[in-house]
């Protein structure tokens, strides 16, 4: 499936990232999915179902299953394994990429032709309410009411967001780590997690974790994914020719939390703090010292810029 993006060749978390920042415009829920210990509860019986599915070699597949069962050394303590794939082990990530295959199958074969019509969205009946009378305006002549009415124009989306005849959902997976994008409205985004925990539960023997399955307003909240904030831009002013394109575009933010920790070993109570080891040294040592640690930082940029495609 080309949704999934962990354990692939030439995909990883900056490939999944770009697809949500270049194709998820206009969402309006993020769905978080978590499924609860997900590598250590994959079932065994229905792994080899899956593998069944595709691999008529008997003999595989039973070294598959031996060494699903051939359990865990710990403290020179044999342990048995009756769910899960090994953990460390090479075939671990391709295994449960493979379990969760059905969930991609799930979701891009079920629940987004369910969740997805409408070519585009209907015209928003105030905005073209507002449009007429401005044109009545300027054919009168009337300036102040045209910028009045105007002003009223750009505070609203030309575009009508209920629009009950469009839909959009969409979905991506880095190995364990989910995430659904819907436009529509709360009540639909509500069906499509308790579907998808359904399918989970009945066909894949996993659960969602409930405390950290959440359903995300994407304008005025973020979602969660790879280690990013993730959340859609609204201005009322801000125009790139004649239409407000920020509106509903996806930004990617790093948590303030993480900031805060990558800054905290500089700061002494929220202040920049002295690097004690330099204080006695001479004035070239100091900036070579500074120099390094630049060069350093904007190599360890540079690679990330790379590594995201030039965003």
């Amino acid at each position: 499936m080309e949704k999934a993006h962990g354990f692939r060749p030439r995909r990883g978390c900056h490939t999944a990232l770009r697809e949500v920042d270049h194709t998820w415009t206009g969402t309006s829920w993020f769905i978080e999915g978590d499924i609860a210990d997900c590598f250590g509860s994959l079932d065994h019986q229905v792994l080899l179902s899956i593998l069944g599915e595709k691999i008529d070699d008997q003999r595989f597949l039973r070294l598959v299953r031996n060494m699903l069962k051939a359990g865990y050394l710990e403290d020179w303590r044999w342990g048995a394994t009756l769910s899960g794939a090994p953990q460390g082990g090479v075939a671990s990530p391709v295994l449960s990429n493979i379990y969760l295959h059905k969930l991609d199958e799930f979701v891009e074969t079920v629940l987004i032709p369910d969740y997805t019509r409408g070519k585009r969205r209907a015209r928003n009946p105030a905005y073209l309410e507002l449009q007429n009378l401005l044109a009545k305006a300027r054919r009168r002549g009337d300036r102040v009411q045209a910028r009045k009415l105007r002003q009223r124009m750009v505070s609203l989306p030309s575009a009508d967001p209920g629009d009950p005849a469009y839909r959009r959902l969409r979905y991506i997976r880095y190995a364990d780590d989910h995430l659904l994008g819907f436009t529509g409205p709360k009540v639909e985004a509500e069906q499509i997690k308790q579907r998808l925990a359904q399918f989970l539960r009945d066909e894949l023997k996993l659960e969602l974790s409930q405390e950290k399955t959440l359903i995300t307003h994407a304008r005025t909240g973020a979602a969660r994914f790879l280690g990013y904030e993730i959340t859609t831009q609204h201005n009322d002013t801000k125009k790139t020719g004649r239409y407000r394109r920020v509106n509903g575009q996806i930004a990617l933010r790093v948590p303030q939390d993480v900031i805060k920790s990558k800054c905290a070993p500089y700061l002494a109570r929220g202040e920049p703090a002295m690097k004690m080891a330099l204080i006695n040294s001479s004035d070239h040592a100091i900036v070579a010292t500074f120099g390094t640690v630049y060069r350093v930082f904007k190599v360890e940029r540079c690679e990330r810029a790379r590594g995201l495609g030039e965003w």
